[in-house]
């Protein structure tokens, strides 16, 4: 779903855009505080976001 992109100097980043579509959808299903999803790591994160979308597939 989101993916890591390499910046200029061999740093790995990742896209603001892409966390703030993480950050929403968690805090929307979940209703965390913005401070506590970006204090969980980056795989954590998005771990998250892949077993809410289970869980968003389950109900349709």
């Amino acid at each position: 779903m989101f993916s890591e992109t390499k910046a200029s100097g061999g740093v790995i980043s990742y896209p603001s855009e892409k966390l703030y579509e993480e950050v929403a959808f968690i805090a929307y299903h979940f209703h965390w505080s913005q401070d506590d999803i970006l204090n969980l790591e980056h795989t954590t994160r998005q771990q998250w976001v892949t077993e809410i979308n289970k869980i968003n597939q389950k109900l349709r």
